[in-house]
């Protein structure tokens, strides 16, 4: 920790016009949340799928050997194509063969969705961020005292729209090593989240520079996030909006 603030002390003194007013350090809590689903791989439609369904959703089509007789396909094949259509959910037998709601919208954009084997992710949610981090716990290993916690620490559960959820886990998905992933990785989209979960939660080191540069009037804050390895600017912010007017008062005003 002391070695840590005192190459970031000398960084920020690169510059003669500012000055250290006060350093200080503190924890926020990030939580590894574990979320299970199953991935959906997305395949151009094939002229014969297309045709089977456009039949169903045409024709009363009673049997497999109507819809061989109709396509002039083997009806070994055609009951093979039926059978996975209606395990997948596309169609369902009543009378007659006929579309599902899922199979209407997937012959409409002439998309077949398959849906994968369940896997699971592990990241990294703060809920004083408000979004996913990357970065590496490990790093707290070298603090041996962790400072106090944050004063506008949340632990609140992951909060944010699933989009951007799908979004995390798909990019996540895509740095794994390739042999981890499916051949076609591209085409293969994450829709839908099976569960989640918070199985950990671990306090993340920050240091706090409160700085001033005489020259321009100007005072804010640096902070250093030891899990992203970088400044925080997220974290500067809430503090930028919560104490520089406090700061200004201890700082500056009792001093003039």
């Amino acid at each position: 920790m002391n070695a840590l603030e005192k190459k970031l002390t000398n960084k920020i003194k690169q510059d003669p016009k500012t000055n250290i007013l006060a350093t200080s350090s503190w924890c926020f809590p990030i939580q590894t949340v574990e979320f299970n689903y199953k991935p959906v791989k997305r395949l151009t439609m094939d002229i014969l799928m297309k045709m089977i369904l456009l039949s169903c959703k045409q024709a009363e089509i009673a049997d497999s050997k109507e819809l061989s007789d109709l396509l002039l396909v083997e009806k070994l094949f055609i009951q093979d194509l039926l059978q996975n259509l209606q395990n997948k959910g596309l169609v369902e037998k009543t009378s007659y063969y006929q579309l599902t709601t899922k199979g209407e919208k997937q012959l409409e954009n002439g998309i077949y969705e398959e849906e994968q084997e369940e896997e699971t992710q592990h990241l990294f949610y703060s809920a004083t961020h408000q979004s996913f981090l990357a970065g590496d716990l490990e790093a707290s290993d070298d603090f041996e005292n962790l400072p106090e916690t944050f004063a506008y620490a949340s632990e609140e559960s992951v909060n944010i729209a699933e989009e951007i959820i799908f979004k995390a886990l798909q990019e996540n998905r895509s740095t794994m090593e390739k042999e981890d992933l499916d051949q076609d990785l591209v085409q293969t989209f994450i829709t839908s989240i099976e569960s989640q979960k918070t199985i950990q939660i671990n306090d993340i080191p920050c240091i706090q520079f409160i700085i001033y540069n005489e020259e321009k009037d100007l005072l804010y804050v640096r902070v250093w996030n030891t899990f992203i390895g970088h400044w925080d600017e997220a974290l500067e912010k809430i503090l930028m909006e919560n104490e520089l007017v406090k700061w200004r008062e201890e700082y500056l005003e009792g001093k003039e």
